[in-house]
Parts: structure tokens; sequence; C-alpha cells
């Protein structure tokens, strides 16, 4: 296995170049496809007159622009194409829209990628997604046969509910990465060749005439190359997603965060008040618990249900709870700001729950099904999205909310579809993606340096168009503390979506509640990620306050690398509480990082050896350990070829931070 390289390899981007060259060639090549009336076509056709430009964005990118208007009907096509110099990565996504004084012709069976890729062996990796189930998050792999067909959608309309928009296509010594960028229902089919692999996707649904000024866009496809295995394949789509998809609020790189955080005694924050969120920030540091953000999830808003009875997803409302935040939110930042901590803050604008005051006020603006209390507020109406920034910016300048919180706890397909005309089949879903995009985008235009965290059930609408604008802090609503289940999911987001958070929690000791029984070591060691929620009530007095302060600094001295550090897997992660698990962040660059090990509550062995990666044969390396400060010295040779060897208790974790020996 090679170390994977501080630079991109020239052999990738030839590999890119062989699979993408002649798609982008000229403008009747591209990728992609459509019916219009009935008549196939395939990128922009001569009779349209297509022209094509090429543009820097910067040092890294170029942009080439392929455009083209049918004279007979008025349509034009757009394929805008992203190039990257420094990684083996080419991107584009493609707009239709109706320049004409009538309906358009009827466009059909829209294809953002419609392509096929040559290599031997074909083989596609795919992965369920999340759908609140210990199932959830397990890849699967499945050879391409000729003649074989693999399809995948997500279910509802949220698109990674599931399956995840994110593919391995593996060939001989080589490999295609995929990720289909659309907040909504895509399809996707992958059909094995005598040559290699053919791969279709897009909007599950669209069949539907355009008014005039009207348009639609396809999901963005990205595809990245890479020679050697899968675990190269990995690091390298790591390194370009931290440096071009990653946001970077006022420009800079994110950095991992702790979080605190303090309900109270209410379903979710229905209880929550200014008062005790000042005084629980205020315990946090009597305590000596540090933190960089504070959390206000779902219920400090006006939600009354019946009987005067405060239900957070009683959603319609959105402005700080007048009873209970007579003041808004801006006195609990204010005083976070003081501390130099930021106050994130939990919407779900997308839900508008029956008898609400938008449904009073804007009927006009919801989308219906029957026997439903939810109703769709629609993004793809102009004037309800213009007015949802400008009364959300509103609320973020006057309260001081730094991070927003979007969550979408239903599935909108059934809304998008029994709302659709004959002739006007998924409109209504690819309007509403364009407007949440746009609203996002101008959230983030009108709010220099905010955060948007998307949440979706837990991490059901975390494609990576979604992905460009936000972070996936809550990747799950399922197993928080059960440890098995959720190292696993670690795994896999670790592989695809580096920023997500995790809560310190034990399930089995203390049973599936909000807060630990106790603070417990070994559920930090299960809760390495770029964010952590250490989960404890703050108010008792019985704590042993100075063990979470040394697990949060143990955790602050690993967090850097396990965000930008290349990621190993250095076991099998199998959903079992009898085994051990370990994994490795390395910075080949500073020739640092750490190698963390678990040993699960049923594990038999008494002790472990331990092979990391990724470190130089010819180099010594002193290891430390975390806790104990005890010292290892060892060349690299003989850490990938003897391995470290780990004794732990049952239900104990460690982690041992190394780096290259000067001289």
């Amino acid at each position: 296995m090679s170390t994977p390289d501080a630079a991109t390899q020239s052999a990738d981007m030839a590999l890119i170049r062989a699979w993408t060259d002649g798609l982008l060639a000229n403008p009747q090549a591209l990728p992609v496809t459509f019916m219009l009336d009935g008549v196939p076509l395939r990128g922009i056709p001569a009779a349209w007159r297509p022209r094509v430009s090429t543009r820097r964005v910067d040092a890294n990118i170029l942009e080439r622009a392929y455009k083209g208007k049918d004279p007979a009907s008025g349509l034009s096509l757009r394929v805008i194409c992203t190039i990257y110099q420094d990684f083996p990565v080419v991107e584009w996504v493609a707009e239709v829209a109706n320049r004409g004084a009538g309906k358009s012709p009827l466009i059909s069976g829209l294809q953002a990628l419609d392509a096929e890729f040559a290599g031997a062996n074909a083989q596609l990796e795919h992965c369920n997604g999340d759908f609140y189930n210990a199932a959830g998050y397990a890849a699967e792999l499945s050879p391409l046969a000729p003649d074989e067909t693999l399809v995948y959608a997500p279910n509802g309309g949220r698109p990674s509910d599931g399956a995840f928009p994110y593919y391995r296509l593996m060939f001989a010594g080589k490999g295609l990465t995929l990720a289909i960028g659309w907040p909504g229902q895509w399809e996707a089919s992958f059909s094995g060749t005598t040559h290699g692999a053919h791969i279709r996707a897009g909007q599950q649904l669209l069949s539907a005439r355009l008014e005039p000024g009207e348009a639609i866009r396809t999901p963005r496809i990205s595809l990245l190359a890479w020679e050697g295995d899968r675990e190269r394949s990995i690091n390298l789509w790591r390194r370009w997603y931290l440096a071009h998809i990653l946001p970077r609020p006022d420009g800079r790189p994110l950095q991992p965060l702790l979080v605190g955080c303090a309900p109270g005694d209410g379903e979710e924050f229905t209880a929550s008040t200014e008062a005790n969120q000042v005084a629980w920030q205020d315990l946090h540091a009597q305590r000596g618990l540090s933190y960089d953000v504070w959390w206000i999830d779902a219920g400090w808003y006006p939600c009354w249900y019946t009987n005067h009875e405060r239900k957070w997803w009683h959603t319609g409302d959105w402005r700080p709870d007048p009873e209970r935040y007579p003041n808004g939110l801006k006195p609990v930042s204010a005083h976070l700001e003081q501390r130099g901590a930021k106050l994130l803050v939990w919407f779900e604008p997308e839900r508008v729950h029956h008898d609400t005051r938008l449904e009073v006020e804007h009927p006009e603006w919801l989308l219906r099904v029957a026997k439903s209390d939810n109703r769709l507020l629609n993004l793809g109406d102009p004037a309800c999205r213009r007015w949802l920034t400008d009364h959300v910016c509103k609320l973020i300048e006057d309260n001081g909310i730094r991070i927003y919180r979007q969550d979408f706890n239903f599935e909108p397909l059934d809304f998008w579809r029994a709302n659709d005309a004959p002739d006007r089949q998924g409109m209504n879903e690819n309007l509403h993606v364009q407007g949440y995009l746009q609203y996002w985008d101008d959230l983030l235009a009108r709010n220099p340096g905010l955060w948007i965290d998307s949440c979706s059930s837990g991490g059901r609408r975390n494609d990576l168009e979604t992905m460009r604008r936000s972070v996936p802090l809550h990747y799950t609503d399922f197993g928080y503390g059960e440890h098995p289940i959720k190292l696993a999911f670690h795994h896999r987001m670790h592989e695809w979506l580096p920023y997500f958070k995790e809560a310190a929690l034990s399930w089995d000791q203390s049973g599936p509640v909000r807060y630990d029984a106790a603070i417990d070591p070994f559920s930090y060691y299960c809760a390495m990620a770029p964010m952590l929620f250490p989960t404890f009530d703050v108010r008792r007095d019985d704590l042993d306050y100075a063990l979470a302060v040394k697990m949060a600094a143990i955790w602050r001295k690993a967090a850097p690398y396990i965000l930008y550090g290349d990621y190993y897997a250095l076991s099998v992660f199998e959903k079992r509480a009898d085994q051990w698990l370990a994994w490795q962040f390395n910075s080949p660059e500073s020739g640092a990082g750490f190698i963390e090990a678990v040993r699960l509550q049923q594990a038999p062995a008494a002790e472990w050896v331990i092979r990391p990666r990724g470190l130089e044969p010819d180099a010594r390396y002193i290891f430390e350990h975390a806790e104990t400060g005890e010292v290892r010295a060892l060349s690299g040779c003989e850490a990938l070829q003897q391995g470290l060897k780990v004794e732990l208790p049952q239900r104990a974790g460690v982690i041992w931070f190394y780096k290259k020996a000067c001289g």
C-alpha cells in the first residue's frame, strides 16, 4: 500500500483526463442527455449554435461554460464545468431555461450524467445512508458484470435517506469516485459493460413543460479519479474535500470546536429561558469547563400545541418565545461572546405545522397532502423564499446567531409530486431545490462568518451540493450511546464527510437517556470527532469535572489531526461489542498524528497489536500515551512491521500520539 501523496500524482491527473476529456471535447459530446418532445438529445446539438468559453476562477480552478439555444423553441442549455488543477477532479451542472414566448416542448428523462467509463473488473462500492437504524451507513461492494444494472435512489425526497449519493467505481488498479449533488430525489444506475461501466444519474422524475422565463437545473456531478487502492482513494477524497468543499467562514478554515449545552428539564429546549441559559453558561465556567459553541436546539420559539403544552415540533412561528426570551436570544449570545464562544440555534423552516402563525398568514406558500398536519413551505416560490431569507437574516442579526442549524423532519416527496400538474412532473421538487440552495447562499452572503449545520432527522440531507454550504454536525438520530454502532458510523463519516459532531454518551451503563449518569472516559474515546459534545448535567455537584477537563484536553490535542490528517481504519468496523477497534490520523507533512484503540465491552482479548499506516520506514518516531505520558521510541519500519502492542481492560480506550524525531 502506497503512502498518500502530499501532492496529487500525475497519474491521477492523466486518468481523470482520459475519462473526461472526451466527454468535454465539444458541446455535442457532453454527458447530459434528455428527451425533447420524445426526441432524444445529447449535449448541445449543433443546430442550437453552441459556444464555449473558459475562465480561470483561481490558481487551481478552471471553469468552462457550454451554451446553446434552440432557435425553434427558445430553449437554452447551459453546462458549467469545473476543472481542478490541483486534484484529479471534474464537476459539472446543467441548466435548461425557456427563453421563448410560450410554453416549452416537453422535457423528460434529463440526466446530469450519462456516460461509460473504461476499466477491467468493475466493482461498485455503495452505502445505504442514514435511516434511523443500526444497519445504516453500511457499505457494500457489488461486482458489475456485463449487462447487469444496479439502481439506487433515496427514500422520500431527502438525498441520503436510505441511500448515499457517494460511490466508488473500482477497476483493476484504479477507480472513480462519484458524488451526486442533489438535495432531493435523485436516481443513479450503474451498468456493467464489456469494456467497463455505464453510469446514469439525475433527478428521478422530471417530465415538464417550462413556462416562459422559467429554468430547471440538474444535480451537480463530481468525479475524482485515482490510481492505486481504495485506502488511497479515501485520503485523496478527504484532501480534496477539505481544500475545496468544507465551508470557510470569513475565508478561514474551520477548526475543531467543543460544545456546551444545557436544555433543562423540558422536552428538547421547550423549558429553556434567557435566565437559565446564561446561568448554565456561568456554571460551566465555574466547573472549569470551556466551550467554543453554545447549542440551543428545538423549542426556543413559540410552540404551544394543546392544553398550553409546548411541543418542539409545532413549528411555524420563528421568533424567540416572548414568555421565555423577553429580550430575544441576544443576552444569551452577548454573554457567550465575552467568553469567545458562538451561539448555535436550531431552525426547521420548511415544516409548517397546522394552525401555526405562518399557515394563518401565508397559506398560499404551503404545499399540502391529505391526512398530514405538516405543510411544506414552498421554497420554489420566489416571494416565499425572499420573505424567509429576510426574516431569518433579521433573526440571525438581532440575536447574535453564529451557527444556523437547519433540520428537516419529514419526507417532502409526496408534497412535491401531489401538487405537480400532469405536464409539470418534477417541477415542484426542482424549483424547491433551487430555492433551498439560493436561500442558503443568501444567508451566507448576507451574514459574513455564518456557519450552516445541515440536519434532516439526523443525516438525511447530506449530498455534496448541501455540503458545499454546510457541515453535517448531527449525522444520525440513532444510537447516540451505542458504541459499536456509533464507531462504525464514524468510520463512514471519516471516509466521506470529515467534519461532524459526536456526543460523549454511554448507553451500556446509563441507558438511552440524554445525559450520562457519570463522566465516563470511555465515552470520550468513542466520541473523537472534529466537534465534541460532552453530555452531562452541569447542575450536579457529584460529577468528576476534573476528569471532563482532562478528557477534553486530550480531545483538543487530537482533533486537528482528526479533521486535517489522513485517515486509516486499522480494524474492521462490524457493529459488534466483542471486538477491538483501531484507527489512525496521520499528517505526513509534519510527521505527526495519533493512533487510537478501543476494546469494546465484550472483546475477549486483553491485548492487541496495531499496525499503523503512512509512516516513513527510515524515520524514528516518539509515541506518547495520552493519559499516562508513557513514551515509546520506534522506527517507522518497526511500527509498520511489528506494530504497537496495546493492553486494555474491557470497555476502555487509549490514544498514542506520535511525532517524527528530529535528527
